[in-house]
């Protein structure tokens, strides 16, 4: 269960979405979620939160009109998921990728414990490192997927893996790099690089999405991923970037419902260097990120989206 709240100066502000977001779902309003608190924080957002409140018994009646129950409630027994289980972030290995240059090898643990820090999780959060045939990943709550300038090789096991978990509901967050020990400000935020157009071409193979892995469209600054938990009124953390062309997400939509992020952004770099000044921002953003996940994955299929 997730509890909104905090202590000292840091009150814990739940919004995993709006209810007019495309994070929120049918099923989510039909259990009650609903923004209801007001909390103040330089970062976090200043008006929304979220109560996640199962409506037990028919929603028809008013509350003051169910009949008692013939039994006691039982305790409530929280869930402990396991790594692999439904709240693992899984971070995707593929042939030839370079460890510290074509994947960050601390990155989404590094993410998962300032989550598990920042927001007060009452369930566990787990990482895992898998391949894409590995059956294990139809249950991860969102994959990671990352690469710098490695020929990658992803076998069609893998690419059915992908496109089974893609188009039964997983979100997959995939991003341009640059190697642990580089200088980071010189090169990152540029288009068309060796990964970019490699994961772009591999959505595109008919095997994983075809002809949906090509409709990219750029998130705006607007978009309830920058508001999920803290808040981006400027769109996407840009300290992994220096004279770059590019300063927004790009995403693909399946039945209204966001599948893939892609970022040339170079946001994970921070999440992955300990020693990385200006981190906080970065793994802000992907605690946004899962707390989307989360909301995707658990509240059913989502509302129409006006065009």
């Amino acid at each position: 269960m997730i509890r909104p709240g905090g202590t000292g100066d840091a009150p814990i502000a739940w919004a995993l979405c709006r209810p007019s977001s495309k994070w929120l779902t049918s099923s989510a309003r039909d259990l009650g979620i609903y923004n209801m608190a007001t909390v103040h924080h330089p970062i976090r957002r200043s008006s929304t939160s979220l109560v996640l409140t199962l409506m037990l018994g028919t929603s028809a009646l008013a509350q003051d009109e169910r009949p008692p129950l013939s039994i006691p409630q039982p305790e409530r027994q929280l869930a402990m998921p396991t790594p692999g289980g439904p709240l693992t972030i899984v971070q995707v290995n593929y042939h030839n990728a370079v460890k510290e240059r074509d994947y960050l090898s601390q990155a989404v643990q590094e993410l998962v414990t300032f989550t598990h820090i920042s927001t007060q999780l009452e369930v566990p959060l787990h990482s895992r490192t898998l391949t894409l045939d590995d059956p294990k990943i139809a249950d991860a709550l969102m994959l990671y997927m990352t690469g710098f300038d490695c020929i990658m090789q992803v076998s069609d096991r893998e690419k059915k893996g992908l496109a089974h978990y893609l188009r039964r509901g997983g979100l997959l967050f995939a991003e341009d790099i640059l190697p642990l020990e580089t200088n980071f400000r010189t090169s990152a935020g540029v288009a068309g690089t060796p990964f970019d157009r490699q994961f772009k071409a591999l959505l595109k193979d008919p095997q994983v999405l075809g002809i949906d892995g090509g409709r990219w469209r750029k998130l705006p600054n607007s978009d309830p991923l920058y508001s999920a938990y803290f808040d981006f009124p400027d769109g996407p953390p840009l300290s992994g970037t220096n004279r770059g062309n590019v300063f927004a997400l790009e995403a693909i939509e399946l039945k209204g419902r966001i599948a893939v992020i892609f970022s040339d952004l170079n946001i994970s770099w921070f999440w992955g260097n300990r020693d990385a000044e200006g981190r906080d921002r970065s793994l802000q953003f992907g605690t946004n990120l899962l707390i989307c996940a989360l909301a995707q994955k658990y509240a059913g299929q989502p509302l129409p989206v006006r065009r």
